[in-house]
C-alpha cells in the first residue's frame, strides 16, 4: 500500500511549483484510498491494493486470478496496516501519507518542495535497494523454470503445444 501511496506521492504533479501542503498531501492520500477500495467498504485489503497495482502496469486480460506473493508489497502493506487487522482504513492511509510527508519535508516548514520530493525519492529507492540486496533467495518450486530438474527433464527446451 505504501508503495502505491509512495508512487502517488511522487507521480502527482504539484499544482503550485513552490510546493505542496500537508492538507494537499492528505487529500491525495484519501483520494488514492478511495480509488483502491474496490468494494467501497471503507477499507483497502491486500488483494485490492495488489490488483490495483497490477492493473496500473498490465492489461486486465493478463492479470491472473492468482496474485503474486510480492515481498515488497506485503511489507509495505503491513507497515501501512498499523492495527494489523488485514485492511487499511482511511485514517491509516492518511497517517502513512503524513509519515512520508514528514520524512520528506526536511526543513519542517509544512511545505514539500519539488526538490525535497526528489531527494526523498532518491533516499527511499537507495534504502529499498539495500534491503533487497540482503534478501535470501526464495526456494524454487518443483517443476518451476528455476528448477534444475526442469532443465534435466528437457521440458525447458520443449516449444509449442
Amino acid at each position: 500500500m505504501m508503495v502505491i501511496f509512495f508512487a502517488a506521492f511522487l507521480a502527482t504533479t504539484v499544482a503550485d511549483p513552490v510546493g505542496e501542503t500537508r492538507a494537499q498531501n492528505e487529500a491525495k492520500a484519501l483520494a488514492q484510498h478511495n480509488r483502491l477500495d474496490a468494494n467501497h467498504d471503507g477499507f483497502v485489503t491486500y488483494a485490492e491494493m495488489l490488483a490495483a497495482s497490477l492493473a496500473m502496469i498490465m492489461p486486465k486480460a493478463q492479470i491472473s486470478e492468482q496474485l503474486p506473493n510480492d515481498r515488497i508489497a506485503h511489507a509495505e502493506f503491513d507497515r501501512a496496516d498499523s492495527d494489523h487487522d488485514g485492511r487499511i482504513s482511511a485514517d491509516e492511509a492518511v497517517a502513512g501519507a503524513n509519515r512520508i510527508f514528514d520524512e520528506a519535508d526536511t526543513d519542517h516548514n509544512g511545505l514539500l518542495t519539488p526538490q525535497e520530493r526528489d531527494a526523498y525519492m532518491a533516499r527511499w529507492l537507495a534504502a529499498l535497494q539495500r534491503e533487497i540486496s540482503t534478501w535470501k533467495k526464495l526456494p524454487c518450486q518443483p517443476g518451476a523454470a528455476c528448477s534444475t530438474a526442469h532443465y534435466r527433464s528437457g521440458s525447458a527446451l520443449k516449444r509449442g503445444p
